[in-house]
């Protein structure tokens, strides 16, 4: 008989090595949909009725897990997150509950975001897009590129994927500057990184470039006020989440020319409605977007569900995860295995 029941709510078909393991350990697992079917989350209700008797669940970026969700599940021990952001688990929630959080912001993640942050600057200053189109339509003109040196990148959030985006940029001789509150001014100075404030950020980059946590307090960071005062010129990349982004005047941007264009690899929701105004014909050179994959390299595939794995398995075995969301709460974390009989 399994000691323990396991709820994967996002199971990656090409490691079917981590139900294995997990079963190995004594664990009864249960698969939810495959995290490719994006636009298949499990509605609130449902998830009450499938938690049921849980004691970890294993989740994505797909659902939301409310305070009624994990009130449903009198067994549960821990959400282990795939991925840094935790934004759609009711954090403080799970806190008052006992149940500890864990997420995998292991390097292989936020390295492999910032190279995808680079390509995506580069691909909008050298117009690839334009350009690949032209090339195969045979339209052998012209086109006029941004040249890098010089210009001035803005990146909102210092935090491991803004500090590595400023290491990757040290080579190009550009300017940066950073908005972020809770970074202390040497480590921008040992970066070469000018701290600024956000209006200043936004009306002197050339390029501004999000790497936000998403909460409260960053929901919509950049909407018409804030994007009226960039320059017409500037490009906007987010590999962040979508929902730090205005997406309506993010629209009303490119449309009436505040900004130059934008590269997207989130949206809010995701993916995006086929009528999204995002999607419209009219900006279609001026952005560039990606499924929320700019670190989808094979590393991050082998490495992430690994890291998500040995958090689950270590909450479990009352152990602390290497990677704890909620530290505070492991005392009363510590209790509840206790009234569980662990």
């Amino acid at each position: 008989m399994a000691k323990w029941k396991v709820f994967w709510l996002e199971p990656r078909p090409q490691r079917p090595d981590i139900v294995e393991r997990l079963e190995a350990a004594g664990c009864e697992v249960v698969l939810g949909r495959p995290f490719t079917e994006a636009d298949k989350a499990f509605s609130e209700d449902e998830l009450v009725e499938l938690v049921r008797g849980m004691d970890a669940l294993m989740v994505g970026t797909r659902e939301r897990f409310t305070r009624r969700v994990m009130q449903a599940a009198p067994r549960l021990r821990t959400v282990a997150k795939h991925g840094i952001g935790v934004e759609r688990i009711e954090v403080a929630a799970a806190t008052d509950l006992g149940i500890l959080v864990s997420n995998t912001p292991i390097p292989e993640n936020y390295l492999s975001v910032a190279e995808g942050t680079m390509a995506r600057i580069l691909a909008l200053a050298k117009q690839l897009k334009l350009a690949d189109r032209n090339a195969r339509a045979g339209a052998w003109k012209s086109i006029t590129n941004v040249f890098v040196k010089g210009k001035t990148i803005g990146i909102i959030g210092l935090g491991r994927v803004g500090q590595r985006v400023a290491e990757l940029l040290q080579p190009w001789e550009v300017r940066l500057m950073a908005f972020d509150p809770y970074v202390p001014k040497e480590r921008a100075e040992a970066l070469h990184v000018q701290l600024v404030d956000l209006p200043t950020l936004r009306r002197e980059s050339d390029f501004v470039t999000v790497h936000a946590v998403a909460t409260a307090e960053t929901r919509k960071l950049l909407g018409e006020a804030q994007f009226r005062q960039m320059k017409p010129t500037a490009y906007l990349v987010n590999t962040a989440r979508g929902l730090l982004i205005d997406e309506a005047a993010l629209v009303r941007a490119l449309k009436e020319g505040w900004i130059a264009g934008c590269a997207l690899d989130v949206f809010d929701p995701e993916p995006p409605a086929p009528d999204s105004p995002l999607l419209a014909e009219a900006h279609f050179f001026k952005t560039l977007y990606s499924p929320h994959a700019a670190g989808g390299t094979p590393e991050v595939a082998q490495a992430m569900p690994t890291a998500q794995l040995a958090n689950t398995l270590a909450a479990l075995r009352g152990q602390v995860p290497r990677f704890v969301v909620n530290p505070e709460v492991i005392p009363r974390w510590q209790e509840r295995l206790k009234r569980l009989g662990e």
